[in-house]
């Protein structure tokens, strides 16, 4: 069974007119002879589109192809409209009617403003390509059809991910079910990651629509955005690629001196407290923060002292006596 013109141009046969249009587009930047130099199949395709699309694009043409369609072999009505006889630039092709308006296909405005024919001779072949592939061009011009081109392109989606602190700073995996695709995504997790920051997963959104009909075959998925949520951790806080954790001692050991386990995110060290350490003093362990694109950071150890809030006869009596010197 030979094809239709609505396969020529990959349509349904109740395609609007607004569809029609765009798939022609698409195909002709495509398969157009300037940018298939030499290749015969693809200017024998760039005549069967737009012979197609001539038919398709006139109301009177396209029903009286409808009605043949059911009923028998479709005939010719009037220039054109029949199977292999398109030529292009010739009769029966879009660019050989008696006088064809590109802003139709192109959009108006197309180069120099205002809406343009080509109707023989008025506008050379160089200057009709030069709007439909050119760059810098208007709204109307080529960057309407890579406006068409791009919504060829399924819909993005959206997740949350929760990670720990720890599997912030080394980087983790995580396995999303996506209930829309009804697939499962890992996401690689990048170490150092920040709290709300979004990672962008190429491909694994939504596929192209259907209804962009038989054109979706060639689009892309969308893409999986995800946002990263850090949860706090008990111990530890971030400032830039530093970590930031809090010890509290008491009065006495702020004062003689002390040592105090203090956890790193690797391991527990014995972390020596000098004697006359004063409140929010910041002891540094160098090299044991956050190791993000090359450069480590380090830890910072933060020192509470506890001031007891009531004291006996005794402890009164020495700090009465005690003299600073």
């Amino acid at each position: 069974m030979s094809q239709t013109y609505y396969d020529i141009l990959g349509v349904y046969e109740k395609a609007s007119d607004a569809e029609i249009k765009k798939a022609f587009r698409v195909l002709a930047k495509k398969y157009h002879p300037d940018r298939n130099k030499g290749n015969t199949g693809a200017e024998n395709r760039f005549k069967s589109i737009s012979e197609a699309y001539e038919t398709l694009s006139d109301k009177s043409k396209r029903q009286a192809y409808d009605n043949q369609l059911r009923y028998g072999a479709f005939a010719s009505q009037g220039n054109g409209g029949m199977h292999g006889n398109a030529q292009y630039g010739g009769q029966g092709s879009p660019f050989g009617s008696a006088s064809f308006d590109f802003s139709e296909i192109f959009g108006h405005g197309g180069g120099r403003g205002g809406r343009q024919t080509y109707s023989g001779g008025d506008v050379s072949l160089e200057e009709l390509m030069a709007q439909f592939f050119g760059g810098g061009q208007s709204a109307g011009g080529f960057s309407r059809q890579r406006s068409a081109g791009r919504s060829l392109k399924g819909a993005d989606l959206r997740a949350t991910v929760r990670i720990s602190f720890k599997e912030m700073a080394f980087g983790t995996k995580k396995t999303l079910k996506l209930r829309q695709t009804n697939r499962k995504v890992t996401a690689t997790i990048p170490p150092g990651v920040r709290d709300g920051q979004q990672l962008r997963l190429i491909g694994e959104g939504m596929p192209p629509s259907r209804s962009n009909g038989p054109f979706a075959q060639t689009g892309k998925n969308g893409d999986l955005i995800i946002t990263v949520r850090v949860m706090k951790d008990q111990n530890f806080r971030r400032s830039g690629n530093d970590i930031i954790t809090d010890v509290t001692i008491s009065f006495k050991e702020a004062i003689l001196g002390t040592k105090v386990q203090v956890k790193t995110l690797t391991k527990t060290i014995m972390l020596s407290i000098p004697a006359g350490t004063q409140p929010g003093a910041k002891l540094r362990l160098k090299g044991q923060g956050l190791a993000v694109n090359g450069k480590q950071g380090d830890q910072f150890v933060v020192v509470h002292v506890s001031i007891p809030k009531e004291i006996n006869t005794k402890q009164r009596k020495l700090l009465e006596e005690w003299e600073e010197n």
